[in-house]
């Protein structure tokens, strides 16, 4: 989970600054 987290933080960065509103 830690390659993925890597690539896949950035596609979550996105829907979390949309819910982090």
């Amino acid at each position: 989970n830690q390659y993925l987290s890597r690539e896949r933080r950035q596609d979550v960065a996105k829907a979390v600054s949309l819910s982090d509103r």
